[in-house]
């Protein structure tokens, strides 16, 4: 038979167990529901982080470079070399231009340049072989022209500020026709030449003296002029 006593005390024991029991499921379910809170804070978080980053990455970056980076200024060291067919392609160009403002652009019938073997050939239509004055005038008009742009290249006068002596092919071949097409002389010109022409080391007599002894007689050459 159960002692009442210890009856008792089983009672009282299961009753505090059961009151205890019962307070921990309503007292644990405030911490349970403050601890939903801030797991849901870092939830929040990541909204306002992007329009953040947003800011700070688009705009003052943006500044950064540009300010960082100005825009370069062309100069004329910066420009692209030309090639060598380019630079005697201007050349040619001038040549004309030389013998155009000397009204004699009526006898330079051909031109063509040779990068390659750093020449330039003219062809000089001659206006009329047994008149001495005009002979001289034609076989003169390549020899002073390609003086000109001698000096002009390197001194960059006249409007020629681009260009220097690599533009200037190294030798200048001139073939004379007569009035019927035939041959009538060759001469050549040389850089060398017109450069101690323009620099005052050679006098015109020295220069010319050069090219005159440079001739070589075609088929239609002769010597019946007045």
């Amino acid at each position: 038979m159960v002692d009442t006593n210890t009856l008792y005390s089983a009672v009282a024991i299961s009753l505090l167990i059961m009151s205890a029991g019962c307070s921990g499921f309503v007292g644990g379910s405030g911490p349970t529901e403050q601890t939903a809170a801030p797991t849901q804070t870092p939830a929040a978080t990541p909204e306002p982080t992007p329009k953040a980053t947003e800011t700070l990455t688009s705009e003052p970056t943006a500044e950064a470079i540009e300010s960082s980076n100005p825009e370069p200024i062309e100069t004329e060291s910066d420009r692209e070399e030309l090639t060598k067919t380019e630079k005697f392609a201007e050349f040619d160009e001038d040549m004309h231009r030389m013998y155009r403002i000397t009204n004699r652009s009526g006898v330079l019938e051909e031109t063509e340049t040779f990068p390659e073997n750093d020449t330039y050939h003219v062809t000089v239509n001659m206006r009329d072989t047994t008149n001495r004055t005009k002979i001289v005038t034609d076989r003169r008009d390549p020899l002073l022209n390609y003086y000109a742009l001698v000096a002009n290249y390197n001194e960059n006068t006249r409007g020629f500020d681009e260009e220097d002596h690599t533009y200037i092919p190294d030798t200048v071949n001139v073939t004379f026709v007569t009035e019927d097409g035939e041959m009538f002389e060759t001469r050549y010109i040389k850089y060398v030449w017109a450069w101690k022409y323009s620099t005052g080391d050679w006098s015109m007599t020295v220069y010319a003296g050069k090219y005159a002894g440079t001739v070589k007689k075609g088929p239609g050459y002769h010597e019946k002029w007045k």
